[in-house]
């Protein structure tokens, strides 16, 4: 994740607790990456080194650690980070709290590949900070590094203006989110009941997401240079892979 203020403190104190057990559980969502970086072929060619921006409690940076890189995972919680250390002892993963931006701005390395997975991008405040975050991305990475963006298409909003999700429930855990529409963002209510003292509680939290259509982003990586050999969709989120050119003459090769 990314974003300071209310963002941060919704991971902190109400997401970061229950965010495995929402994404699915370690084995399946890790097992995902896996299958996403062994079906794009992507493994280390260079120096091996692997920035994990937004990277949360490291469902990526374990897959990319398994994939032979030695990865950076920069995050601005505190609490997810801790979550991934517990898991990645023995691997080659550092963590790094910070926001990406502000990280970005002072990379010194030259990785050979940068990923922005799950849902970061939409964390940003505004169309110019991932305008900011790409061009820092570009000048960061080696020639012919790899840049992988996802995040969830929201340009397009469903009939009316909120919609209400169930994300995932158990015998004793239900949550899902109410989602409002703005004219470029989204007031994102996650919404959790528990039942860990016999009866239920609830707990809320609210924090906006940025409404950002997919070919303003690959308009983006095009101008700073990326070939974007690579975009998918699946249930609602996009994934670009750009290779950072080795000459000046920026060329996308292919879109799916």
């Amino acid at each position: 994740m990314t974003g300071k203020g209310a963002v941060q403190d919704h991971y902190d104190t109400l997401l970061a607790r229950h965010y495995v057990w929402m994404m699915g559980g370690w084995d399946r969502t890790i097992a995902q990456y896996h299958r996403f970086f062994s079906d794009h072929a992507i493994r280390p060619a260079g120096n091996g080194i692997a920035l994990d921006l937004g990277a949360g409690c490291g469902f990526g940076s374990l897959a990319l650690s398994g994939a032979g890189f030695r990865v950076v995972s920069v995050d601005l919680s505190q609490t997810m980070l801790d979550i991934l250390e517990q898991v990645a002892t023995n691997l080659p993963v550092t963590t790094v709290h910070s926001d990406i931006l502000d990280f970005m701005a002072g990379c010194r390395d030259e990785p050979e590949l940068i990923a922005c997975l799950g849902d970061t991008l939409t964390h940003l405040p505004d169309t110019g900070s991932v305008k900011r975050l790409v061009h820092q991305c570009s000048r960061t990475l080696n020639k012919g590094g790899t840049f992988i963006i996802s995040f969830r298409d929201s340009s397009k909003e469903p009939a009316g203006s909120t919609a209400v999700i169930p994300v995932q429930r158990d015998a004793d855990r239900i949550f899902f989110c109410r989602l409002d529409y703005q004219d470029d963002r989204i007031r994102v209510t996650d919404i959790l009941y528990t039942r860990e003292s016999g009866q239920w509680e609830r707990v809320s939290g609210t924090y906006p997401k940025l409404r950002i259509p997919p070919h303003v982003v690959s308009g983006m990586l095009v101008r700073e240079g990326f070939q974007v050999r690579t975009r998918t969709v699946h249930d609602g989120m996009v994934t670009l892979i750009g290779k950072k050119a080795l000459n000046d003459r920026p060329v996308v090769i292919t879109s799916r």
